[in-house]
Formats: structure tokens, C-alpha cells, sequence
């Protein structure tokens, strides 16, 4: 049970930070729809708490407006 429980762990912490990857080089391509797209096929399939929070925190972060300079 243990076993199963690290490997969806293991299993979501891979899946969350190549989506990151992939959102940060969309959204500094200027794509960011394409940035928001990879956070929600995120939240589409994660089942752990803990990335399922990660990626709706990047989420807000896209939607929000850019800090002012």
C-alpha cells in the first residue's frame, strides 16, 4: 500500500513539474492561453492535494493581471 501511495507521488511530481516547464516556456513565448491550457490538463487528472493546489495557485497567477513596472 505504501509502495502505491510514493509511486503517486512519485507519479504527480513528475507530471507537475514538466507542466511547469511547459508553462513557463509558453507563457515567456507570450502564449498564454497555452500556459493557462497546461495547468488545467493539470488539474484534469491530478488526484494529489498537494499539486492539485500548486497548479491552481499557477493558474490564478496567469489569469491575474501583469505587475505593474
Amino acid at each position: 500500500m505504501m509502495g502505491m501511495i510514493l509511486s503517486r507521488f512519485r507519479e504527480s511530481e513528475r507530471r507537475f513539474l514538466n507542466s511547469m516547464y511547459r508553462m513557463t516556456s509558453l507563457r515567456d513565448a507570450g502564449d498564454l492561453e497555452g500556459a493557462r491550457q497546461q495547468m488545467r490538463d493539470v488539474l484534469a487528472v491530478e488526484i494529489v492535494p498537494q499539486y492539485r493546489r500548486m497548479a491552481e495557485e499557477q493558474l490564478r497567477g496567469l489569469d491575474s493581471p501583469p505587475p505593474e513596472s
